[in-house]
C-alpha cells in the first residue's frame, strides 16, 4: 500500500500544531528535517480535503510550504536510513537500527528497525514516556501498551523487569513491526494484536501505556480505567502542555489520581495512579 508524504516546511511552532492537527485525521508518523517536517499517512484513509483545510488554517502565524509524494512500502526502510540516527534517552537507553552499531556504554540497547510504524524515540513524547518508565519500578509487573507503535515502550518495559507485557495498534502495520522488533531484542515473550482498546479483554494490568494524542486518550480513558489494577499507574503522552488540565479533568471522576508530570518542548507526559 502506498502512503501519502506532506513534505511541510515552517516554523518549529507551526510544525508541532500541524502534527496534532494531522495525527487527527489518520497522519501517523511524523519525521523531523531540517527546514519542517515530513508527515506520513496510508492512502486509504488520506484525505486531501482535510489536510489542506487545516493547512490553511494556520498559514497565519507565519508561511507554510508544502510538498506532496507517494511513497510505497518497498521504499520506507531506505527513509529512514537515510535520516534515522541512534539516541540516548536519560544515559541509560541507546535506540538504534540494526544497521548502527551497539552502544556498550548504556544499560539498554533497543534495535527499532521502522516500517510505517511511529514510535522510534525521537519524538518527545516517546522520549517522556521512556523517562518515566525508568523512575517507577516494572519489575514482576504486567503492563498493557496502548497504541505500541513500533513496540519500543512493550520492549522497554521487558528490559525494566516487566514479567508480562502486551500491546496492541488498529494500524497492521504496526503489529507486524513490533513483532519483528521484538525479535531483534529478545523480546518474543511480549504479545501483540491488531485492533483498539475497545477489542481488548477485560484482563487488569499493573501499568497501562498510553502515548497517543489527546482526543483519543480522553475517548478511551474510562477503558484504560477499567484494565488497570487497583493502585496501578496509568502512563499518558501525545499532547501538549495546554491539554493538561482537560485530561486531569477527565481523570478524577474515574477514580485516578496525578502523581507526577513532565515535559519537553511543550510536549507532555502524565502518571496517574489508581486509588
Amino acid at each position: 500500500m502506498a502512503t501519502k508524504q506532506l513534505s511541510i516546511s515552517a516554523a518549529v511552532e507551526i510544525t508541532d500544531i500541524l502534527m496534532a492537527e494531522f495525527g487527527e485525521i489518520g497522519f501517523d508518523i511524523f519525521e523531523d528535517t531540517a527546514s519542517g517536517i515530513n508527515a506520513y499517512c496510508p492512502m486509504d484513509v488520506y484525505d486531501s480535503a482535510a489536510a489542506h483545510e487545516i493547512i490553511e488554517r494556520y498559514r497565519f502565524l507565519g508561511p507554510i510550504d508544502v510538498v506532496e509524494a507517494e511513497i510505497e512500502k518497498q521504499n520506507w526502510n531506505a527513509v529512514w536510513e537515510t535520516n534515522y540516527d541512534p539516541i540516548r534517552i536519560s544515559d541509560k537507553v541507546h535506540i538504534r537500527a540494526s544497521f548502527h552499531e551497539p552502544d556498550p556504554s548504556v544499560e539498554m540497547d533497543i534495535v527499532i528497525n521502522p516500517k510505517m510504524s511511529f514510535g522510534t524515540g525521537h519524538h518527545e513524547t516517546t522520549t517522556l514516556m521512556v523517562q518515566a518508565m525508568l523512575e517507577i519500578s516494572l519489575a514482576g509487573k504486567s503492563v498493557l501498551d496502548v497504541g505500541t507503535g513500533t513496540g519500543i515502550l512493550a520492549f522497554i518495559a521487558l528490559k525494566l523487569g516487566a514479567s508480562r507485557v502486551h500491546g496492541f495498534d488498529i494500524d497492521p502495520w504496526s503489529v507486524e513491526n513490533s513483532i519483528e522488533n521484538a525479535a531483534l531484542n529478545n523480546c518474543e515473550s511480549a504479545t501483540f494484536q491488531e485492533g483498539t482498546i475497545r477489542d481488548e479483554p477485560f484482563t487488569v494490568y499493573d501499568v497501562v501505556l498510553a502515548n497517543i494524542n489527546r482526543n483519543i486518550l480522553l475517548n478511551e480513558l474510562a477503558e484504560y480505567v477499567l484494565r488497570l489494577k487497583s493502585g496501578g499507574i496509568l502512563l499518558l503522552s501525545g499532547f501538549y502542555t495546554e491539554d493538561i488540565p482537560f485530561l486531569i479533568q477527565a481523570a478524577q471522576p474515574l477514580g485516578l489520581k496525578l502523581e507526577a508530570e513532565t515535559n519537553l518542548r511543550n510536549w507532555a507526559c502524565l502518571l496517574l495512579c489508581k486509588n
